[in-house]
């Protein structure tokens, strides 16, 4: 499997996931336009996507929706408040796909599982994406980690996490209250010490890589947040996990999972060179 972030941040958000045969973005909160040029300077195809997979209605997860559904011929699959509340928005998007939390489907072949999350929209949900061999983790703009979310944690292979703010800079910024303390609560946004919490809990779970998603960027810095989950893993006792930081402005990937990393491997050890982009 290959994962991609196009985009992370309060100005817009896009992960590529995408088996050998079939691929998905996760939410669209930027432009068709650059989902397409993005895709390309990462040697990925735009045209293969199957769907979008939406994670919540705030503009910056869908501003794009519509055109990406229209530009590629491919449904935007949400909860039932998820569509509801991007109607209002946005008006409705052509081949809509409604999903449940807790309910599998499958594109092509792969199996999406959505599971809830914590936030202040109207139905959010999170996804695990799976070939059957390996499996990615998106879970961004949640206030709290539940079980359920910690349990998909543990069994993926690549986790795309929140680590939004540093808890210190958030308190000593300037943001008005009202707002820190939405940042702050249930149903907010994951600080970089709550993230690294559950990665202390780790154990030896599959997991190999793990991406740092949705930075703010008035109330955290990479150094920071790269630093906690690193300190985090080498607490747990797993410091062979690869730390990946998502950008805003810039795209973080192809990261290789699976086969596609031992492919990556192999012809890197002998010196060929062998297409891995398919």
């Amino acid at each position: 499997m290959k994962v991609a972030v196009f985009a992370s941040g309060s100005s817009g958000n896009a992960i590529w996931v995408s088996s050998a045969s079939t691929a998905v973005l996760i939410d669209a909160g930027v432009s068709a336009r650059r989902i397409s040029q993005t895709a390309e300077g990462l040697g990925l195809d735009a045209t293969e996507l199957s769907a979008v997979l939406v994670t919540h209605e705030h503009s910056d997860h869908v501003s794009g929706l519509g055109p990406v559904t229209r530009r590629f011929d491919i449904p935007a699959c949400a909860t039932a408040g998820t569509h509801a509340a991007i109607d209002r928005r946005l008006g409705k998007c052509p081949g809509r796909t409604i999903v449940e939390a807790g309910t599998d489907f499958e594109i092509g072949d792969l199996l999406v599982s959505p599971f809830a999350i914590s936030h202040d929209c109207a139905e959010p949900v999170g996804y695990s994406v799976s070939d059957g061999r390996t499996t990615v983790v998106v879970a961004t703009d949640l206030g709290v980690v539940s079980r359920p979310v910690r349990d998909r944690i543990s069994r993926a292979d690549c986790v795309v996490l929140e680590f939004n703010h540093d808890e210190q800079m958030l308190r000593d910024g300037d943001y008005p209250w009202f707002l820190k303390k939405r940042i702050m609560g249930i149903e907010g946004h994951l600080s970089n010490e709550a993230a690294a919490r559950e990665l202390v809990s780790l154990g030896d779970g599959p997991m190999s890589a793990l991406v740092l998603a949705h930075l703010s960027r008035e109330n955290n810095t990479p150094d920071l947040a790269l630093t906690t989950a690193r300190d985090a893993l080498e607490r747990a006792g797993r410091p062979d996990v690869e730390v990946h930081l998502a950008e805003q402005d810039r795209a973080t990937g192809p990261i290789r999972l699976g086969l596609d990393a031992q492919l990556t491997d192999v012809t890197t050890s002998t010196g060929v060179q062998v297409s891995c982009t398919r």
